[in-house]
């Protein structure tokens, strides 16, 4: 699927896109809130400004993504990966990062984010969230 053919359905009111590729796509300022992205190919993908409010990313591979000041509140991104993504003013706030890839990613503040076997940017694991949500 292209980003033009993502879009008009999108538009037309889909909400499941499970394993679209959407590699290196530009998806700046998109309104993608509630919609299902589980398993989708988003490496290399600019998602600056885009609103992934209560997305589901599980299992989603956004390696190499570009997500500066993406709202990602609520989203679910367990099993994802986010390694060497640039997530500088991302929201997380009760974002599910259980299991999910951070390694050399740049990020801000994910204290408000479910963190349960997340690999940080330092390959720390961190367990502090398990348990919550």
């Amino acid at each position: 699927m292209d980003v033009e053919e993502f879009f008009n359905q999108l538009n037309a009111g889909e909400t499941n896109f499970t394993g679209v590729n959407l590699r290196g796509a530009c998806l700046i300022r998109s309104d993608l809130r509630d919609i299902n992205l589980s398993g989708s190919d988003l490496r290399n993908a600019d998602l600056t400004d885009v609103d992934l409010a209560r997305v589901n990313l599980m299992g989603a591979n956004l390696s190499g993504a570009i997500l500066l000041n993406a709202n990602l509140e609520y989203a679910i991104l367990t099993g994802a990966d986010l390694s060497g993504a640039d997530l500088d003013g991302t929201n997380f706030e009760n974002a599910d990062l259980s299991n999910t890839n951070l390694r050399n990613a740049i990020i801000g503040n994910v204290r408000d984010a479910i963190l349960c076997n997340t690999i940080m940017p330092n390959g720390r694991i961190i367990n502090d969230g398990c348990g919550r949500g």
